[in-house]
């Protein structure tokens, strides 16, 4: 049986999620031949693999709110009905090859995580093109047109919150399962508090903070550092840059009044997660999954415009998170947890309710139906 699993490197979620599938087919025996893991991008013309990403990056680095409008209006039927041939005219053109390969695969299944390889072959399937079963991973907390594209056999969303959405776009119940974003089996519960705090020589006593902005790097992780100055006899923190070397350079240049481990971009999130008492993150689908995988808490983090908004805003409806848009505001907050520390199991028991830790293995055990 062959499989292929496509992403595209529009941010780290999409490929990161690509890869937990790809891991999870390994694990029961999928020889690694028969299953394709691949970015979508790598099969266009130079010109538009570069492209692609860089508007994305720009446009939540410098234009957050333009990006955020244009995402918004896109999701309206209107102007998604008027884009469509346009867009889909492209995508067709620029991932002309990679039609042609899969055309002559003809995988028995096909995995994607971004819209763009879903419209692509979506619109395939409808042509008569390709025969394989289509399943699209929603990789965000709410679904946009652009992930809604006839041929799909299955959708796979986070919670009940997207499934509803889906069926007010018109999908039947029967093609969509909310079964959680899949995250890495090292995000489950590895007891291995006590010994990532004693490698980064941090006390067990202290509260410890994990401070990110996502694989960018992009937010006021000075300005935060510098207002948890306050709490300098009760706190210790973890901060991850991502991509950022400047940041980090920056960073670890500084002296801090409380111990303070500064990192640029880490293959040991799971064990700094763990270790932590509370997260300050970005709302991206993929990282927020993986805390409440783990239990952990989060502050979320200025959302971006758009997806990260709209992820925040479901986590604020099942009272699983605590928020922020100025590095002023982490002081009420933690000074909130110390004087209330039922705050903090309050927010543990809303993720023991979002959280899927078994999203991968159901995905896949679904994907595998009727196969």
């Amino acid at each position: 049986m062959k499989t292929a699993i496509f992403h595209a490197n529009a941010g780290f979620g999409h490929r990161k999620i690509a890869e937990i599938i790809h891991r999870e087919f390994l694990e029961r025996g999928f020889a690694d031949s028969d299953v394709i893991c691949e970015d979508a991008l790598d099969s266009t013309p130079p010109i538009f693999r570069s492209a692609y990403p860089a508007v994305y990056y720009y446009s939540v680095k410098y234009a957050p709110n333009s990006w955020g409008a244009t995402y918004e209006l896109l999701d309206q039927p209107r102007w998604c009905r008027a884009v469509h041939p346009l867009r889909s005219a492209a995508n067709r053109f620029f991932a002309g090859a990679l039609l042609k390969r899969m055309e002559a695969l003809q995988p028995d299944l096909m995995i994607f995580t971004h819209f763009l390889s879903a419209e692509l072959f979506s619109r395939a399937k409808r042509e008569g093109r390709i025969r394989s079963k289509l399943v699209t991973v929603i990789t965000d907390f709410y679904p946009h047109a652009y992930w809604v594209n006839p041929g799909t056999d299955l959708y796979w969303v986070m919670s009940k919150e997207g499934k509803e959405d889906l069926a007010a776009r018109g999908v039947p119940e029967s093609a969509v399962r909310d079964g959680g974003i899949p995250v890495g089996r090292d995000f489950l519960p590895q007891g291995r508090r006590k010994e990532t705090l004693e490698k980064w020589h941090f006390e067990s006593g202290r509260f410890t903070i994990l401070l990110t902005s996502g694989s960018f790097g992009l937010g006021p992780t000075a300005g935060i550092l510098q207002e948890l100055e306050t709490f300098k006899d009760r706190i210790q923190v973890f901060v991850v840059c991502g991509n950022n070397k400047a940041a980090e350079a920056e960073l670890k240049a500084k002296k801090f009044s409380f111990p303070c481990q500064i990192f640029g971009f880490v293959g040991f999130m799971p064990d700094l997660m763990e270790a932590s008492d509370l997260m300050i993150a970005k709302s991206g689908g993929s990282t927020t999954c993986e805390s409440l995988t783990k239990g952990l808490p989060m502050v979320v983090l200025k959302p971006i415009p758009g997806q990260e908004t709209r992820n925040a805003r479901l986590l604020k409806m099942r009272n699983a998170s605590f928020f922020m848009d100025q590095p002023s505001e982490i002081k009420p907050i933690l000074n909130a947890i110390f004087r209330h520390p039922e705050i903090l199991a309050e927010r543990k028991e809303a993720i023991r309710e979002l959280a899927r830790p078994h999203a991968a293995q159901d995905l896949v055990t679904e994907a595998l139906r009727g196969l």
